[in-house]
């Protein structure tokens, strides 16, 4: 296999656009798209499915091009070693992620991380997905962790594990409208306090087809924010009933600060390790993420 036409297929990839990639790499547009007809071609795959607005990667262009990213490191590893340029781990580590992953979710690992290198700096953006995405694209965030994947094609989404769900309520509101059965009890429950939402979130199919499956039918909304840390203290202060990562209210549940409401359809969530196609990630943050979650392959 020519390494040539995988560094062409690989710059290519990470660009979405054949003319920006031959502009990189100095040479014509035909020569740059005829190298990647050829590797095409002699692997007998289709890496792009190409359009009028650039290109994007076929899902075995996918694994191709996550493999290439690991050739490229491993080549430029080697250039380090022969020029006696060791990386270290220490300095900033720079991701970003939504609030609840930030308040709820990183803590214990970063602090143990932080022990083991401390000269390591965490820098952490936190936003809404559609922000994290942006920090991802126009700031030096390596990476983002996050339980929303947004199509986007410069970023590149790596699927990492569920999560299970949780639907809770102060125990004294539950108390107050407790009915004949759980079923009877939630239904009066929303009716009173409704279900606390992030804003909009009955007006995005995939949000609203997750509430009819959990309810049976769209709730009655009672508060609107978009931030689920913010959910979860308004839900401590007794308003209402709202649906967060278990991580994030386990230790209320068991202490008795929150009721877990017992449902038929609980659903689990991926978190997705979210960083810009073609990004190499630095010493830092592979091995905060390779503590973080040790079955992650780079």
């Amino acid at each position: 296999m020519e390494l040539n036409y995988l560094r062409v297929f690989y710059e290519v990839a990470k660009a979405g656009k054949f003319s920006e990639s031959a502009k990189k790499l100095n040479i014509s547009q035909s020569a740059l798209s005829r190298s990647v007809s050829l590797l095409e071609e002699k692997e007998g795959v289709v890496l792009f499915d190409r359009s009028k607005s650039g290109v994007t990667l076929t899902p075995k262009g996918l694994d191709v091009f996550r493999l290439c990213e690991q050739l490229f490191q491993t080549e430029k590893d080697i250039e380090n070693l022969c020029r006696g340029v060791q990386e270290k781990c220490e300095g900033f580590l720079r991701f970003a992620a939504s609030d609840h992953v930030i308040n709820d979710y990183l803590p214990s690992p970063l602090h143990k991380f932080r022990r083991l290198h401390p000269k390591v700096v965490p820098s952490i953006r936190s936003g809404t997905p559609e922000e994290i995405v942006n920090f991802l694209l126009t700031t030096d965030c390596e990476f983002a962790l996050m339980f929303a994947k947004i199509n986007t094609p410069q970023i590149e989404f790596r699927r990492l594990h569920p999560e299970k769900m949780s639907l809770v309520c102060h125990p004294d509101i539950w108390k107050e409208c407790k009915s004949s059965s759980n079923e009877k009890t939630l239904r009066k429950l929303i009716k009173k306090y409704g279900y606390m939402s992030a804003i909009g979130a009955t007006l995005d199919r995939r949000s609203a087809q997750v509430l009819i499956e959990l309810f049976g039918e769209l709730p009655t909304i009672g508060f609107e924010i978009n931030s689920q840390e913010s959910q979860k203290r308004f839900c401590l202060a007794g308003e209402g009933v709202t649906y967060l990562t278990n991580f994030m209210v386990k230790k209320e549940i068991e202490s008795g600060e929150l009721f877990e409401i017992p449902v038929e359809h609980i659903h689990e969530f991926h978190l997705w390790l979210a960083r810009p196609k073609g990004k190499q990630l630095s010493l830092t943050s592979r091995t905060f993420l390779k503590d973080l979650i040790p079955e992650l392959e780079f």
